[in-house]
């Protein structure tokens, strides 16, 4: 988790070397450019623009009913998470948990933005072999219905074989929206 962070970090204050690389376009997604040389200015552009927004990079704990060790004020917007929850989590419970807990850290009407791998049972990083909770679409549902979300869109499709590189085992993934209640 320090490691994570401290890279992070260092993306956030731009410091040589901390890059993301071949990731930075997943972050500032790709519109469509007359060039990939057009294409290659507007992503850094857009990863320019992102880095001018972020105000702090804060370690987590999503196991913990405290994600940050005391409450976020004020409460976030929005937050993202992309195929972090199923790779922390050791089990069903623990994912549905873990999306409770990040979940209070949003304001009321705040929305949460969920990409993640369907069917994932491991991922390798380098030569290490880490587990995933192997999720399934009623799984992810269920955990946003029970962590007190509206589910505002929710989309998948299965890994196409092209894609599948034996890095892992993921069957597919997902696209979810949803929505905390406001205030009444």
């Amino acid at each position: 988790m320090g490691v994570g962070t401290a890279l992070a970090q260092g993306w956030g204050g731009d410091r040589h070397g901390a890059g993301w690389g071949p990731g930075d376009p997943q972050a500032c997604p790709w519109h469509w450019m007359p060039s990939p040389a057009r294409a290659w200015e507007h992503w850094q552009d857009k990863e320019r623009r992102l880095r001018g927004r972020l105000r702090r990079i804060l370690p987590i704990d999503v196991h913990q009913p405290d994600p940050l060790g005391a409450p976020l004020r004020p409460p976030a917007d929005a937050l993202l998470s992309a195929f972090c929850l199923e790779a922390v989590s050791p089990d069903r419970a623990s994912f549905a948990r873990a999306l409770a807990h990040v979940g209070s850290l949003l304001r009321p009407g705040g929305h949460a933005l969920l990409l993640g791998a369907l069917g994932e049972s491991f991922y390798l990083a380098g030569a290490a072999r880490l587990p995933v909770v192997p999720l399934a679409e009623d799984d992810v549902r269920g955990a946003l219905a029970g962590a007190g979300f509206a589910l505002r869109d929710f989309r998948s499709y299965l890994m196409p074989p092209a894609l599948k590189t034996g890095v892992d085992d993921v069957a597919g993934v997902f696209f979810a929206h949803a929505q905390k209640p406001p205030e009444a």
